[in-house]
């Protein structure tokens, strides 16, 4: 199939256009596509190194939330500092 081919939709019956041209179609009034289920979708494969860069990544996001967490409520006077 060449390219050309794929760009002119094949399911539109424009008769007299010039093979130069193409169609411009808007997506809310192109055809619908079929959505994907999810639900028979099963777990996707990952590496260890994937794995981990995953959890940590997880771990920096828990600590920064925690320390904004900190820094509101020593702004907000919660905290109380000695000296």
């Amino acid at each position: 199939m060449s390219v050309m081919g794929f760009l002119r939709p094949q399911y539109l019956s424009i008769e007299g256009m010039p093979e130069n041209q193409f169609v411009v179609v808007h997506p809310l009034d192109d055809v619908p596509e079929e959505k994907i289920d999810t639900s028979r979708l099963g777990a996707m494969p990952m590496t260890t190194t994937v794995k981990l860069s995953l959890f940590a990544l997880r771990g920096y996001l828990v600590l920064m939330m925690l320390m904004v967490f900190y820094h509101v409520t020593d702004l907000a006077g919660f905290i109380h500092h000695t000296k």
